[in-house]
């Protein structure tokens, strides 16, 4: 992991073998962003017309601007119908992921997914909602809120992956038990229909320089 000049937006780019994962921070104005998004292709920059929420459109461009970096080409990303993106003329997977300052970008050859969350005390609240009694009793009491960000991110990656609607987080997706680190290993295993699917899940805990924690869980085949 190499962290790039923290005055850069990009803060981390991996490039392994044919995938390549990016992490840049939101802190640029949107008139910059604005001035910065003039490079795009033009039906990219008609779309971001349909925007009206600065928000939104923030996130639209700082993920087609990582996304550029990344590839090194200006491509177009479209959605199909139940919102997984797609790289246009091109075959590599791609999952994208945002949150409060922070957004994340991860390619793959046959499979890409990437969940960015700043941890707040917001997944508590609805950490039964989403893990199975298992899952909670696994979840360390020491580093609780840290752990259940990660269950989280483990399974919104998978969603991610798996890139269709109609799937119980709890039922459907099982975390191997794991202890929780600044950066570590996550077996996640999908359940649909008679059908079992393995993935192993990277994660790990970015610091902001403004004090503010991240948890990064990321795929890629």
């Amino acid at each position: 992991m190499t962290q790039l000049d923290r005055d850069r937006p990009l803060l981390l780019k991996l490039n392994r073998k044919k995938s390549i994962f990016g992490l840049w921070t939101i802190d640029e104005s949107l008139e910059k962003l604005r001035h910065d998004f003039n490079i795009a292709l033009q039906e990219e920059k008609e779309n971001l017309k349909k925007f009206k929420n600065p928000n939104r459109q923030i996130e639209w461009m700082s993920t087609r601007l990582l996304t550029y970096e990344l590839l090194d080409k200006k491509v177009i990303i479209d959605y199909n119908e139940f919102g997984k993106p797609s790289l246009r003329n091109d075959k590599r997977q791609i999952s994208i992921s945002h949150t409060d300052g922070m957004v994340a970008v991860q390619t793959g050859s046959k499979y890409a997914g990437v969940d960015v969350e700043k941890i707040s005390g917001r997944v508590a609240k609805i950490a039964h909602k989403f893990l199975s009694p298992t899952e909670l009793k696994a979840i360390d009491i020491k580093n609780q809120l840290l752990h259940m960000y990660a269950y989280w991110g483990a399974k919104e990656t998978i969603y991610k992956i798996y890139g269709r609607k109609a799937l119980d987080f709890k039922k459907s997706i099982r975390i191997e038990p794991f202890k929780i680190e600044k950066e570590g290993k996550i077996i996640a295993h999908l359940k649909k229909e008679k059908i079992t699917s393995v993935f192993h899940l990277d994660y790990f805990v970015y610091d902001a320089s403004n004090g503010n924690k991240y948890m990064v869980v990321k795929y890629c085949e």
